[in-house]
């Protein structure tokens, strides 16, 4: 058990968010931590949203980057094409482009993938439904 001092309530340790640089959990609840947050949003909306404003484009970067690559199957080069998809859906964590994460995460899920565009993606789901055809006899198939 841990007390919060914020809102001095005597609370469970995964109550706390968890400092991985420091090895401990902080001082503040989780609830209290969120209280915080937006406090200190409202207080600072501009730098906020310029942050937010940064990440943006570095993540829209990364997408646009990874996607440059084309379809794996057709070679389709328009990035509001491609798709990612993912070779093995047992990894799955998240659908890219879909839910907006870090970017070190992103870059760690576009690894578990590659890129289809939209007719190639769907056609192979279909054929895999279908066939039972994994990724790798579908990219084979002329």
């Amino acid at each position: 058990m841990k007390t919060c001092i914020d809102c001095k309530l005597e609370k469970p340790f995964e109550d706390f968010p968890y400092d991985k640089s420091r090895n401990r959990y902080l001082s503040v609840c989780k609830p209290c931590t969120a209280i915080r947050t937006e406090a200190y949003r409202q207080k600072n909306k501009d730098k906020w949203r310029e942050n937010n404003k940064k990440h943006s484009e570095k993540y829209n970067q990364l997408i646009l980057e990874w996607k440059s690559q084309g379809c794996s199957k057709c070679n389709e080069k328009r990035p509001h094409i491609i798709d990612a998809h993912h070779v093995n859906p047992n990894e799955k964590d998240f659908m890219v482009g879909t839910v907006k994460r870090g970017i070190k995460v992103t870059k760690e899920e576009l690894k578990k993938c590659i890129p289809l565009c939209s007719n190639c993606h769907r056609d192979f789901h279909h054929q895999e439904k279908q066939t039972g055809i994994s990724i790798k006899e579908y990219l084979n198939l002329k």
